[in-house]
């Protein structure tokens, strides 16, 4: 690793999006053009992913559910990511629960309306595959499936922000935070991670104790956190209900919480997701990882030799 950053005191720039607060830490060496290209590059990327937007690549998509449609170069990458975990993880990640998510109240942006649904569904596993034609520039998914690119998507848009500032600023110490998932465009850092079973956003400044413990990422790694803590509501038959959808039953995931660092920011996504939901994986895992289930909370040889004292 190279020269430690210690954690900065507030952001240098930040701006709304994917229903969260984008920003980017620096030391000086992004300045205000770059940090308006940062949040077009953003927007851009939203416009194309968002489910809740009806002109957004995902939202034809799943209006043509069956039909191959055309998409954008940038929607291709991103669903041939998607089909890799998914063949990667066994199923375990799955982009095609948004129906899923629907069903369970889900509908629209939680800063437009809150989720929920008077009577919660049953069980709804969710199977099937995303295809995709390079060539024609198209993608299909199975009849009524709905994608939710969720968390692999807004990790993709922070791994594109963070190259392309390193590529256009000279500034040793660039961190990206896309709304609680962390990338280092440059330096080493020193980030807050929530504790389990605390809801607060992974970010630099955030006080260790009760509330958070200090890693170190280094550059180009990423930082994410996935389960039941956020986008979580209550139905009206009185069922809890989160986000995070379990394929095999189609049913929101079991009560826990993890957090991975890895090599880049959309594996770390991933990997989090995924073992939110099969929280057994924690004892064969060589990730850097911490996750907790219940009462009880469990980390890798790995993480433990990040966490600062």
């Amino acid at each position: 690793m190279g020269t430690m950053t210690g954690p900065p005191t507030h952001p240098t720039w930040r701006w709304p999006a994917t229903g969260s607060t984008w920003h980017v830490y620096h030391s000086g060496g992004v300045d205000a053009a770059a940090a308006q290209a940062a949040a077009e590059l953003v927007e851009r990327d939203e416009a194309r992913w968002s489910r809740f937007r009806p002109s957004s690549d995902v939202s034809q998509i799943n209006r043509s559910a069956g039909r191959a449609v055309p998409v954008s170069r940038e929607t291709l990458e991103v669903l041939a990511v998607c089909r890799y975990w998914m063949q990667r993880t066994g199923g375990v990640f799955q982009p095609l629960v948004g129906a899923v998510l629907e069903s369970w109240g889900y509908r629209e942006s939680l800063l437009e309306r809150p989720a929920g649904t008077e009577s919660s569904p049953g069980d709804q596993p969710v199977t099937g595959e995303i295809e995709l034609d390079m060539m024609a520039g198209t993608a299909r998914i199975p009849p009524q499936a709905h994608l939710d690119l969720g968390g692999i998507a807004k990790g993709w848009m922070a791994q594109r922000l963070a190259d392309m500032l390193a590529d256009r600023c000279d500034d040793d110490t660039i961190l990206v935070d896309a709304g609680g998932d962390l990338t280092s465009a440059r330096g080493d850092h020193i980030v807050a991670v929530e504790r389990p079973g605390v809801s607060l956003p992974n970010r630099p400044g955030l006080p260790a104790g009760e509330t958070a413990v200090h890693v170190i990422i280094g550059e180009g790694e990423g930082v994410a956190t996935s389960g039941c803590g956020r986008r979580r509501w209550v139905n009206g038959d009185g069922q809890i209900a989160h986000h995070l959808i379990d394929p095999v039953s189609g049913r929101p995931g079991p009560r826990t919480q993890a957090t991975v660092i890895a090599d880049d920011v959309v594996t770390a996504d991933v990997l989090a997701k995924t073992l939110a939901l099969r929280p057994r994986l924690i004892g064969v895992a060589a990730e850097t990882a911490m996750i907790t289930a219940g009462a009880l909370t469990h980390t890798t040889r790995a993480w433990d030799r990040r966490v600062l004292p």
